[in-house]
């Protein structure tokens, strides 16, 4: 394996058919460019790391028949309104090396409001050969005025099965050894984004070169299941002593408390997920944990039980936002939760 550092790059569609999971958009993309019907102005929105900035590009090459490049933008850094009266200016002018001049905005949420009242007559009248794609995670931030005057596409989160087929190419082309339980986790663990997860690979093969569960886990940095496992056991059986001498060894190790009850919120919320349907895949918890999930949900009315202690973590979550030192706020939750109060 080589250049291990870039293979999120390294990996990145260039063409079409590499584009994973938005499938209708990119049908409807390359029908515009089949029946030379391009629009001036586009939207596309969507999680980070599903593949919009990646589109823009594809669809900048395919309108021009590979020539030029489009012109990407941080709309971050140039959000102002001297830099969209500069992108006009040039704007107005037809592209040397390409048929269309093509801006590609990203973070457009980011322009100030101001930026974007000098945009509209822009956007309301294009120039001819110039097309603008403002990709963005929040469009809501977008004016209505604005996205009214845009075609625009929504990319879905990617579905985990084909980010694990995407994980297992790449590890077949890069000589990396992964266990399947690996690739499956890193998959279910990546909130559907492609690029996330090609990193998360990248930064676990750069701690092992063979990849089991356990070492990914340390790689990630992530919790130890087993120690979640036996907290939860813990307040099922209503064992508070059990509870406080887990919950002290987590705050000697030195990890912060709140982000402690986040992650064992997310734990628990798993577990009440598999309680209801009994599938580890409606889970971010790793294939071999399945024998401890039975045994956490083995007692009549489960679900109703992790029902009641996702709701009590939720308002402890809430309770320490502002606390400076959460700990026995925790401590007493916790007292609560093993006596069902």
């Amino acid at each position: 394996m080589n250049d291990l550092s870039s293979l999120a790059v390294k990996y990145r569609p260039h063409c079409w058919d590499d584009v994973i999971g938005q499938d209708v958009i990119v049908e409807i993309l390359k029908t515009q460019v089949l029946k030379n019907s391009i629009k001036n102005t586009y939207i596309f929105s969507g999680a980070s790391g599903c593949g919009k900035t990646t589109a823009a590009r594809i669809f900048a090459s395919d309108i021009n028949n590979n020539q030029g490049s489009p012109i990407e933008i941080d709309g971050a850094s140039n959000n102002g309104v001297d830099n969209v009266k500069q992108i006009i200016s040039e704007a107005s002018h037809r592209s040397l090396d390409s048929v269309y001049k093509v801006y590609i905005i990203d973070e457009a949420h980011m322009l100030t409001t101001q930026a974007w009242n000098a945009f509209l007559k822009t956007i309301e009248e294009s120039p001819k050969y110039t097309v603008f794609i403002f990709c963005t995670t929040e469009p809501q931030k977008i004016p209505d005025t604005i996205k009214n005057r845009c075609m625009r596409f929504n990319f879905t989160r990617i579905k985990s099965d084909l980010i694990y087929s995407r994980l297992e190419q790449i590890c077949i082309n890069e000589h990396i050894e992964a266990d399947s339980s690996v690739l499956d986790y890193i998959s279910r663990i990546s909130h559907g984004e492609m690029r996330n997860a090609i990193s998360k690979l990248e930064t676990c093969v750069g701690y092992s070169k063979k990849l089991t569960i356990e070492n990914t886990l340390e790689a990630l940095g992530n919790y130890s299941y087993d120690d979640y496992f036996e907290l939860i056991n813990a307040v099922v059986d209503g064992d508070f002593i059990k509870c406080n001498n887990i919950i002290s060894s987590i705050y000697t190790s030195g990890i912060d408390m709140k982000v402690f009850i986040i992650d064992f919120l997310s734990f628990v919320l798993d577990i009440m997920k598999y309680s209801f349907n009994k599938d580890i895949k409606c889970t971010r918890l790793p294939n071999n944990y399945i024998d401890k999930l039975n045994f956490s949900i083995g007692f009549d009315s489960s679900s109703k039980y992790y029902s009641y202690y996702v709701d009590k973590l939720l308002e402890l979550k809430n309770m320490i936002k502002t606390d400076i030192e959460p700990y026995q706020t925790i401590l007493v939750m916790f007292n609560r939760m093993c006596k069902l109060v």
